[in-house]
Parts: C-alpha cells; sequence; structure tokens
C-alpha cells in the first residue's frame, strides 16, 4: 500500500510539472497577437514568423523573426529546444540581421539541429533574452510548444 501512495505522489507530481512546462509560455499575450510595427515597450519583445504554438517542425529548425534590440547581447540572443522532462535536446543562437544596438525591433533568423529524440515528440522552443550581467531580475523567456517531426 506504501508503494501505491508513493508511485501516486510522483506520477502527480511528473504530471504536475509537465502542465506547467507546456504552459508556462502560452499564458499572457500570445505571439500572433503582436502588433510588430507598435513602438510600445510594454509589449512582448520578441516575435516568431514562422512558427506557431504545436506547430510540426523538423530538423533542422528554421527560426525567423523579430526581437528588441535589447534581447541581443553581441548580436545574438540564446535558444533551446527542450523536451518535457527538461532535458536540452539542442541549443543554438539568434542572429541579428543589422544593428542590434536599438530599443527597436531587429530581425533575426537561427538554425537549430537537433540529434536527440523524445518519446512524446512535443518539446518546449525557449528564446531567452541574453543576459550577460547574470542578475536574474532581466532574464526573460519565450516559450513556444512543438512537436518534432
Amino acid at each position: 500500500m506504501k508503494r501505491f501512495i508513493i508511485f501516486t505522489v510522483i506520477i502527480i507530481i511528473i504530471i504536475t510539472l509537465l502542465v506547467l512546462v507546456f504552459d508556462w509560455g502560452r499564458r499572457g499575450t500570445k505571439l500572433s497577437q503582436i502588433d510588430v510595427n507598435s513602438t510600445s515597450t510594454t509589449e512582448m519583445p520578441i516575435v516568431v514568423n514562422n512558427i506557431k504554438d504545436n506547430q510540426v517542425v523538423s530538423n533542422p529548425i528554421k527560426i525567423v523573426g523579430k526581437a528588441r534590440g535589447n534581447w541581443f547581447f553581441e548580436a545574438s540572443f540564446p535558444i533551446q529546444l527542450v523536451d518535457a522532462d527538461g532535458n536540452i535536446l539542442a541549443s543554438t543562437a539568434a542572429k541579428a540581421e543589422s544593428d542590434w544596438m536599438t530599443t527597436d525591433f531587429v530581425n533575426f533568423n537561427a538554425e537549430l539541429t537537433y540529434t536527440k529524440a523524445t518519446s512524446t515528440r512535443r518539446a518546449l522552443l525557449v528564446l531567452n533574452k541574453d543576459n550577460p550581467s547574470g542578475n536574474p531580475d532581466f532574464d526573460q523567456s519565450i516559450f513556444i510548444p512543438v512537436i518534432l517531426k
């Protein structure tokens, strides 16, 4: 009986973590709701043009979009592909296509090649604001759930 209770608690914890991982980036403003021509600094600072929530993606994943200049450091910011267990399947850096020292949107592109697989085919693209200071107050991330082909 004691094993059953421990097993049930572990399953509940795993399910809760999975829900949090796959729901985290879906709260608040949707990427598709952002006006990329707006200059408001209160809007989400990044727009991915070619990948939407729960889209099927194939290897290599090409990521194209726009981000506010302050997301970059030395013209790049990190991107990771993470499975439901939090394992990093791949990582790369998005590269600015023009001058990144601005508060305006700057076009970026990235190519992410993954060699590890996930049994559920579900993963998260995690786009992180580059934060060379290491101060957690400046951390920001955008999460896009994807399905690996």
